[in-house]
């Protein structure tokens, strides 16, 4: 998993480290389209211009990013998978979080998307780590539900049972082109809410969107804020091209500051922040989760909601070119 790799150690064995940057492909790799080419702390201009060209040769959409846990996609999809399966417990149903997200228009929903990739990578991860409880910025909890069909042996579509004539099973049974929720997934999630204390409730499409798509977008202003990403654009090509954002909505920043508007998504993630808190505070059977803070470039964005900006500009672009110049960040772009 490139993404889990830090591309900085790799180039530190070399004798000349500035030859070596990272190109994160997208699964399956002949199909998307999306590449992400890391730029590592010294990776020369060469090098970059390089492994940017071989992008165009191949056919992809380049998007250079820094060296960051996740880079800018997976990075930005933890909390918006975390937020998934936090709201099945709460009691939403597995097929209405996925109906959410492709009404929405996400090419599929969390759950699916799950399945598709597998289940058992981050479990496996947080297996060799020694620390089932471990959260990093590419995957947060809660866990119980992925763990239990992990420890079956069922990942999501790589692995069939023939037993009921299915060419998959993970959260859904796949039988073919048709799937369903496994029964025993639905009982499963009600064992696991008795064991937390937890009583099933209502929870509302626009609470479910809120949840994962502010959570995202939240990681994404803290992605520019760090420096680990040139501009706002190339987070929307990053989601657009290899997360089935859908293009009408121009990409999950674009999103924001066309669609719903920075004060909003602000008012919202202090909402599901303080209700977080709340939840890990009160109940140890939870995690302590942090993606719903309000980035510090979101609260700039804010304040500065309906500026005028020349065409082709960006409220996020135009602020975040002042907030780098008093707040530098870490990554590689933050000083342009």
């Amino acid at each position: 998993n490139t993404s889990g790799l830090n591309i900085d150690d790799i180039a530190a064995v070399l004798k000349d480290p500035s030859r070596v940057m990272g190109t994160h492909f997208f699964s399956p790799a002949n199909v998307m389209q999306l590449l992400e080419n890391v730029r590592t702390g010294k990776s020369s201009i060469k090098t970059l211009s390089t492994g940017m060209q071989m992008a165009k040769i191949i056919s992809k959409k380049a998007v250079m990013v820094g060296n960051c846990d996740g880079f800018v996609g997976n990075r930005m999809l933890a909390p918006y998978a975390g937020e998934a399966k936090m709201v099945a417990e709460e009691g939403a149903t597995i097929e209405q979080i996925d109906k959410a997200a492709t009404a929405f228009g996400m090419a599929m929903g969390p759950m699916a998307l799950g399945d598709l990739v597998g289940l058992e990578l981050f479990w496996k991860q947080r297996q060799a780590a020694g620390d089932m409880n471990k959260q990093t910025k590419t995957y947060y909890g809660p866990y119980e539900l992925t763990d239990w069909l992990c420890e079956k042996g069922r990942f999501g579509l790589k692995t069939p049972d023939p037993s009921i004539k299915a060419n998959g099973r993970g959260v859904f049974i796949h039988q073919g082109r048709d799937k369903y929720v496994d029964p025993e997934v639905v009982a499963k999630m009600e064992e696991i809410r008795k064991a937390k204390g937890i009583t099933a409730r209502k929870v509302s499409d626009e609470e479910i969107c809120e949840r994962m798509f502010f959570s995202m977008i939240n990681e994404g202003f803290k992605i520019l804020e760090e420096g680990y990403v040139a501009r706002s654009s190339d987070i929307d090509i990053v989601y657009i091209y290899g997360y089935g954002f859908p293009p009408s909505k121009g990409g999950p920043m674009f999103y924001a500051e066309n669609y719903v508007g920075f004060q909003k998504i602000l008012e919202r993630l202090k909402v599901y922040d303080a209700q977080a808190k709340e939840r890990f505070t009160k109940n140890k059977a939870y995690l302590p989760i942090d993606y719903f803070e309000p980035s510090k470039l979101l609260e700039a964005c804010a304040a500065k909601e309906g500026m005028q900006v020349f065409p082709g500009q960006t409220v996020i672009d135009v602020v975040l070119k002042d907030f780098r110049k008093s707040s530098p960040g870490p990554g590689p772009f933050s000083k342009l």
